[in-house]
């Protein structure tokens, strides 16, 4: 007899609720009022970040070389995610951020761009 525990999945589904949460919204882990890196190349768009991010094949070092270091945050489970903010003039304006879930062995999971949100004012 085999026994199933719903524990994979449920850390699985808290890990994305938490990775989603962290950066939506103004008051995320990831807020305007960080000063966050940004990309190695100064020219970089997101999308051009983006487009050099193989989902599935990439792993840290291609990143790494890739866009340069960016806002590490570590999951007991071994997942990281990696955050690059957008440039703007007006360093208490939101920006657009680039992320990328790595899995536990260094592979790219995901990547996303979130765009800028208006402040409230």
């Amino acid at each position: 007899m085999m026994l199933r525990t719903p524990f994979f999945g449920s850390s699985l589904a808290a890990l994305s609720c938490i990775w989603f949460a962290g950066c939506a919204g103004p008051f995320g882990a990831f807020s305007p009022a960080d000063s966050g890196p940004t990309f190695l190349d100064a020219s970089l768009s997101m999308q051009g970040a983006k487009d050099a991010v193989v989902i599935g094949s990439a792993t840290k070092a291609d990143v790494l070389t890739a866009l340069g270091s960016g806002n590490v945050v570590k999951f007991d489970s071994g997942f990281e995610v990696w955050v690059y903010k957008g440039r703007t003039a007006n360093t208490t304006a939101d920006r657009d951020e680039f992320v990328i879930l790595f899995t536990p062995s260094g592979i790219v999971k995901k990547a996303r761009i979130r765009p800028a949100y208006e402040t409230r004012r």
